[in-house]
């Protein structure tokens, strides 16, 4: 019989496994759970086995993320981050100081912005002009679906009033025809193409330290949402990806959903996506332990519902003839999701919109159900035909959702509710419509477009409200008011959503999710039981000490 290396007694262990959803103790050996229950823990407790005296703390699976970005959240945290602050003031004097404390730099750089602070919901590049200069600025909006440039930046790229629309893009312009500084979707390659490129140190410096921000956060592994050149980034990923996979500096366990990229020809990207795949998976590593897998495809179908690129079946409110942008057509999805499939991939879909929404669930059911082990799964859902949730549950697939997102703070107020009619806001972010029609759901939180801690989306998944604590929801309407509250899920389900069944999405459930004997070590310690505290301080929780593997990944001082 082996011996412990570790035991975690002395306060409440949520599992999430039915089998034994709660226990008082849990045994590691390895890196690996060898015992869970205080009568099978003291039969391998030896004199060498440390005891690790929870103190009334609370242990549970560690988290999963199941959508990010954490290449672009991890280059966020290097430039000009406005993730932490809201306001039109608080951007302008966040973006003057960087500038200035940088005289020597060519371009200024940042992310995190949220359009409703600006007259109109979209910035204008007088505003950046006035606090950076003669310089180039371009700074990417928190959901990446727009960049925000200076008049030199657009300069630079050649943009006037002259300049047409590129595929899959907008340039925003004024009453007068001339561009705002606001560039939509692929329209923002026009001045992102010009950035001075990212190296791949910088890119890897960038994973690693979003691997050490996600540990804090509890945090043990994460579903890269794009691994590649998405649209408007200037770098592909997957070769950094790949060096830090080698050398053994994942803690985590990490899946990389490669981006399908609609400039390339079919069988090129077919051809490229599947050597990569054989690239990675020449890799020697231990899946319990962490490390990468691409497992997956990620497809993005449509845009937001913000800049009215969310493909709707009906039109939006106040724009009679917009129904907003599908990135595919019907025929050539079905061909897409036809060939990954055949070769084994697993299929990751942005739906935000219902009409895109449905053309990702007649893609992933065209030849019936998926194939046991893959993990098809749909992302975002905003807005959902309830026959669609059906058609989802009959077929195995995910609803990959952020639940952050689901609260009346002044993002959704001010900028995305006046564009939907009456039956669309009814059916927008319905969490417990999913789950009551049998809806596999997996939690993801989309950082850098949101905050990725886990705790934060728990409080919204129960409350529907927003965190006491988070910058963005600090109106009286986002704490106080809920969103569609008969859509909240219970507290076990938006739990499991983040453990068990996120590391489901993920192709990771049978090393981690659970507390169970066999699976990885992989744990958070949190200040108290989440099942004891009053739901509105649910995102008062804090993480005290993230366990990946056995080791000790992050001590809260």
């Amino acid at each position: 019989m082996p011996t412990a290396d570790r035991v975690y007694r002395g306060g409440p262990i949520i599992t999430m496994d039915p089998e034994v959803p709660r226990t008082t103790a849990v045994a590691v050996a390895n890196g690996r759970i060898i015992a869970v229950g205080a009568a099978d823990c003291d039969d391998v407790t030896t004199p060498a086995t440390e005891v690790v005296d929870l103190d009334g703390r609370t242990l549970i699976p560690g988290f999963h993320d199941a959508h990010a970005h954490p290449v672009l959240g991890g280059m966020g945290l290097m430039g000009c981050n406005l993730d932490d602050i809201h306001g039109f003031d608080a951007y302008l004097e966040r973006i003057r100081t960087y500038a200035e404390s940088r005289p020597q730099a060519d371009w200024i750089i940042g992310s995190g912005w949220y359009g409703h602070v600006f007259e109109g919901g979209f910035p204008h590049r007088r505003d950046l002009d006035t606090v950076v200069g003669d310089r180039p600025a371009v700074f990417t909006s928190h959901d990446a679906h727009g960049v925000w440039a200076d008049t030199a930046a657009l300069e630079l790229a050649g943009i006037t009033r002259d300049t047409p629309d590129p595929d899959g893009g907008r340039i925003v312009r004024d009453a007068d025809g001339e561009p705002t500084g606001m560039l939509v979707e692929s329209a923002a390659e026009l001045v992102t193409a010009l950035v001075p490129p990212t190296t791949a140190d910088d890119v890897e410096h960038a994973l690693l330290d979003a691997q050490r921000y996600f540990h804090s956060l509890g945090i043990v592994g994460w579903q890269d949402a794009g691994v590649g050149v998405l649209t408007g980034s200037p770098h592909d990923t997957f070769p950094p990806y790949v060096s830090l996979a080698r050398r053994g500096e994942f803690s985590s366990k990490v899946t990389g959903a490669l981006w399908w990229d609609r400039t390339v020809p079919f069988a090129d990207q077919i051809a490229t996506i599947s050597d990569r795949r054989d690239q990675v998976e020449a890799i020697d590593s231990d899946r319990a332990v962490g490390g990468l897998q691409v497992t997956t495809v990620k497809i993005m179908l449509d845009g937001v519902c913000e800049n009215l690129t969310g493909a709707l079946k009906r039109a939006y409110r106040g724009h009679d003839h917009d129904h907003g942008l599908l990135m595919f057509e019907a025929e050539e999805l079905n061909e897409i999701v036809g060939g990954l499939e055949e070769r084994g991939f697993s299929i990751h879909i942005h739906a935000v919109g219902d009409r895109a929404l449905e053309l990702a669930v007649d893609a992933l059911t065209q030849n019936g159900a998926p194939a046991p082990g893959r993990r098809h799964q749909i992302a975002h859902l905003d807005i959902v035909d309830r026959t669609d949730l059906t058609r989802m549950a009959d077929n195995g697939l995910i609803a990959n959702v952020q639940p952050l997102w689901a609260r009346n703070d002044s993002v959704l107020v001010d900028t995305k509710l006046p564009l939907l009619h009456d039956d669309q806001q009814a059916n927008h972010f319905v969490f417990g419509s999913m789950r009551n029609s049998g809806v596999k759901l997996s939690f993801g939180s989309d950082w850098p477009v949101s905050s990725p801690d886990p705790i934060w989306g728990l409080h919204v998944a129960v409350n529907r409200t927003a965190p006491h604590h988070d910058p963005h929801g600090q109106d009286d309407v986002a704490q106080n008011d809920p969103l569609l509250k008969e859509e909240a899920l219970t507290v076990a389900e938006a739990l499991r959503a983040y453990t068990f069944d996120a590391a489901y999405a993920n192709g990771y459930d049978d090393v981690s999710g659970s507390i169970a004997v066999g699976k990885s070590a992989d744990f958070v310690v949190l200040d108290r039981d989440p099942f004891a505290v009053v739901a509105a301080d649910l995102g008062d929780l804090t993480v005290q000490m993230t366990v990946s593997a056995g080791d000790v990944v992050y001590q809260r001082s």
